[in-house]
């Protein structure tokens, strides 16, 4: 193989034979590349990914830090310090508290840049080669030219590829070409070299998916050298835009701004007309409004939400945005499949009917001989063994569709062995399931001719046959035994179980055509196997969890009728005064129609894709947040719709996960409910720290303002004022962000669309709740000036500073545990439950006892160690005030439930 990245870029492969191809690349057209060359190759070509925008070195990212308007200002302050008013230990400390400001921001958008690094590994896209001789699924990053692609309907092409194998393979390139319909694939074409891209038959490109068929192809170029590559090659991967909490924290932000730096206009203007120094007074503005603006507030938010994605994908739920994160802590309806979500997805072959025969129990057939030996059954057999796409991967691993892996374990349980009935009857041509038909067609040498295979849905499969094979061979299917072969499975379906049906046909030739037309006519029926995918342990008590949290849940399936209805009813969702829906009415009655009975439907059976996006409008249309699952190419559309659109990790396809919010690693419902109930727990963790962030900082600014405006010396130095904002904000804060769920998180109703996080009535309980703080902190100051017998004159000024600087600080930080809930007392909730807050708790107490108590740290804060009258006085101050808002938050909160209570219909 030539070693040159440049063949990747110069070869037109379209122009060259699959033989050719496969010298050009040496590669082994069966049995692909072998583990030790794949891993060379990957060294040589790099990963199959599109090249991103270089990193920013670190020492950029660190300067970048300083870029903030209010960052400039306090340099600015420490400048006229140090050079003008010679002040410099006031202007090393504001350095100091700068940097180190810095170096906290640096450090956050580090690990929310590793954390995100970390989600996009996690949703990253994986694909089927052939390596060794055997099949894996891999990373698409690790593809290297010359691996063998498997491609399937749904797959999302991870490289470009010649074709080798194609089997009515249609591909949609609309992303590289912009054509809609989908394109036919061959094998044999050899164009030329300056064909058109959508003209190219037998090439795959990366970025683009299938629509229909399966097929091989030869990986012949990669990451940036695809076609999808060279037209990425002049873009940059676009930022991620600001969730709506973070546009609404921006909006309210600005609010905050603005009053604060009208009461801080207001200080300082009042402090030049009591005769302050501007130098004083500027420096004093400066501090204020840097405590009083939350400026680390979106950094906070963006490492809680994306410690709550890891959390989520701890739990199999990947999410591919963060927006999400927040659209799940309200979702109040979830659409959910039932196959692989609701059930195990393992389905199993109970029962057999045999020609028109009575379905029985395979432990029955396989001890009657007559059953067991004849015809009808041999050739079930086969069909389940060869009319399926189901492939061997490493040891007992099957690759494959469920209904088809469980067909097939019944017949090799019945001794047919897949790979010996291959060799004996090779596979020429298919006709593929697809959703429509309702059934799938293989095509198989034998006997000198040729026999198709079918298998299906039990009305479609008779719908297409005209002869039933019995004992004595093959005999006319009447309508008496169509009936009673529709009845038998009716029945079959009613108990839950899954029927499909086969049929086969000799054929003479090949058709010219090879069509459902064509082939799948004067079929002769040879019975039906029966299987159940039993509901999941725990999808009943994650349904049980959802009535008690006020979120509906239907089940939305393409099973029939009576399977679904049966389902149904064993999870409890067809409970008095909820219906089931076919498909068939869905497509009889507008939208507006399904939206006035919605909310009485539990499930919905026999649905096809765009069923459900009119269920998905419906629900939205009476305001509900809805979640929809999927795991189709045409689920996209309705993934697409829904406020969050979920894929299944393991049986969905590329295509869903890419048009999804959220993936479930282990398709289980059970994991919807999980990762609803962490959204609610992230969204009420950011309204705890975003409430106490905010009720501190007033606490700050009240304190000044009113003994600025009432003619009173300063309560707080600028200094004091900045390690305030240092020591209170930061961990302490983060703590909140990870707060164990509180135990009714899940028994509340969801909150409404669009709820308002800092509406007024939550406004007015901040401020009602820094006033309180404030109240504490003045009477410190005042106590220690009228009971303490402190002067207002500088030997004393600065120990009523420092009283009145440690009660500020402790009351900010025994507040933070009242934010450990909105209703219930801390008394209620042991500190060690919350380890993070705990730790917090002491750094920050030991931060301030070195404010306090270190000689150096005294100079530059200007502060003197309290007396132990002074300490009486300020831990009174500081928690009375914060034990007053527990007791008012306790009953206030009851006396809401009460009224909720009494407003409630008897």
């Amino acid at each position: 193989m030539e070693n040159n990245v440049e063949q990747q870029e110069t070869k037109a492969w379209h122009s060259l034979t699959t033989e050719e191809c496969l010298d050009a690349l040496e590669c082994d057209g069966k049995d692909g590349l072998s583990g030790a060359e794949a891993a060379s190759r990957l060294e040589r070509f790099g990963p199959n990914e599109l090249r991103e925008e270089k990193k920013k070195p670190s020492i950029i990212l660190f300067l970048e830090q300083f870029n903030d308007f209010m960052i400039w200002v306090l340099i600015v302050a420490a400048l006229i310090s140090g050079t003008l008013l010679r002040e410099y230990l006031d202007a090393g400390v504001i350095m100091v508290i700068v940097i180190f400001s810095a170096v906290l921001g640096f450090i956050q958008k580090k690990r929310a840049e590793k954390a995100m690094e970390e989600l996009k590994k996690l949703s990253a896209p994986t694909v089927n080669l052939i390596r060794d001789g055997e099949e894996a699924r891999i990373h698409a990053a690790d593809v290297v030219p010359g691996d063998l692609m498997v491609l399937e309907t749904g797959d999302l092409v991870s490289a470009d590829g010649r074709l080798l194998e194609a089997f009515n393979l249609r591909a949609d390139e609309s992303s590289l070409t912009g054509e809609s319909a989908a394109v036919e694939k061959v094998t044999d074409a050899v164009l030329d070299p300056k064909c058109p891209l959508g003209d190219r038959r037998s090439m795959v490109y990366s970025g683009t998916h299938i629509e229909y068929g399966r097929g091989t192809a030869l990986v012949v170029a990669t990451g940036p050298y695809t076609e999808l590559g060279r037209i990425a090659e002049m873009l940059q991967e676009a930022e991620p835009g600001p969730t709506p909490l973070q546009i609404e924290l921006k909006d309210v932000g600005k609010q905050i701004v603005y009053i604060c730096l009208a009461m801080v206009l207001m200080v300082f203007i009042a402090g030049m007309l009591r005769g302050y120094t501007f130098a004083l007074m500027f420096l004093f503005a400066v501090s204020l409004a840097v405590a009083a603006i939350p400026e680390g507030l979106p950094a906070i938010v963006t490492i809680t939400l994306s410690m709550g994605t890891h959390a989520m994908a701890r739990e199999n739920a990947i999410i591919h945005s963060l927006p999400a994160v927040e659209t799940l802590g309200c979702a109040n309806y979830i659409c959910s499949d039932k196959t692989g979500t609701l059930s195990v997805n393992r389905m199993r072959v109970l029962e057999a009917m045999v020609s028109d025969g009575e379905p029985r129990p395979l432990g029955e057939i396989s001890v009657d001989a007559e059953a067991s030996g004849s015809e009808a059954f041999r050739l079930s057999n086969v069909v389940s063994a060869l009319c399926c796409d189901v492939r061997a991967g490493q040891g007992e691993e099957y690759f494959g569709d469920s209904t088809e892996i469980a067909l097939l374990e019944a017949a090799e349980g019945f001794g047919f062995n897949k790979e010996e009935l291959e060799a004996d009857m090779p596979r020429v041509a298919e006709i593929p399931f697809d959703s429509d038909r309702k059934m799938m067609t293989t095509i198989h040498k034998a006997n000198g001719g040729y026999i198709a295979l079918s298998k299906g849905a039990t009305e479609m499969i008779l719908e297409c046959s005209d002869t039933l094979a019995s004992i004595g061979g093959e005999i006319t299917l009447s309508p008496e035994k169509r009936g009673r072969i529709l009845e038998e499975t009716s029945e079959l379906g009613s108990r839950a179980l899954r029927t499909i049906a086969f049929a086969c046909r000799h054929l003479e030739s090949l058709p010219v055509s090879i069509t459902p037309e064509s082939v799948e006519n004067d079929l002769t029926f040879l019975g039906a196997f029966a299987m159940k995918d039993p509901p999941r342990s725990e999808a009943f008590e994650a349904l049980e969890t959802c009535r008690r949290a006020n979120i509906s849940v239907a089940m939305v399936t393409g099973d029939h009728l009576a399977t679904a209805e049966a389902v149904g009813r064993e999870l409890g969702m067809l409970a008095p005064g909820m219906e089931l829906v076919e498909g068939r009415v869905l497509d009889r009655i507008s939208t507006d129609e399904l939206a006035e009975r919605v909310e009485h439907i539990g499930v919905y059976a026999r649905v096809s894709p765009h069923h459900k996006v009119k269920i998905v409008e419906a629900l939205q249309s009476k305001g509900y947040v809805v979640a929809m699952t999927g795991d189709g190419v045409n689920d996209a559309p309705a993934l697409i719709h829904a406020d969050i659109g979920i894929a299944m990790g393991i049986t969905g396809t590329d295509v869903s996960k890419e048009a999804s919010d959220m993936v479930l690693a282990d398709d289980n419902f059970a994991t919807i409910v999980s990762a609803v109930r962490q959204g609610r727990i992230i969204f009420s963790n950011l309204k705890k720290f975003i409430y106490f962030l905010l009720s501190g900082n007033v606490a700050v600014v009240l304190t000044v303002f009113i003994a600025m405006i009432a003619g009173l010396p300063l309560p707080l130095l600028p200094v004091q004022i900045l390690w305030i904002n240092l020591v209170t904000d930061g961990l302490p804060a983060l703590a909140l962000g990870v707060e164990p769920p509180e135990k009714d998180i899940m028994e509340n109703p969801p909150r409404k669309r669009g709820e308002n996080i800092l509406s007024l009535p939550r406004q007015a309980r901040l401020l009602w709740q820094g006033a309180a703080l404030t109240t504490g902190v003045l009477s410190a100051f005042f106590l220690s000036h009228y009971w303490l017998g402190y002067t207002w004159d500088n030997g004393h000024l600065e120990t009523i500073q420092t009283i009145t600087f440690t009660t500020l600080v402790l009351s900010r930080i025994f507040h933070s545990f009242n934010w450990r809930s909105e209703t219930r007392s801390f008394f209620n909730s042991p500190p060690w439950q919350n380890r993070y807050l705990l730790g917090a708790f002491f750094v920050s107490i030991a931060l301030q006892m070195s404010v306090l108590y270190v000689p150096f740290m005294q100079k530059a804060f200007h502060t003197h160690p309290p007396s132990p009258s002074a300490w009486v006085l300020i831990l009174a101050c500081a928690l009375v005030p914060v034990l007053a808002i527990d007791r008012i938050k306790v009953i206030s909160a009851w006396w809401r439930k009460q009224a909720a209570a009494g407003s409630s219909p008897a």
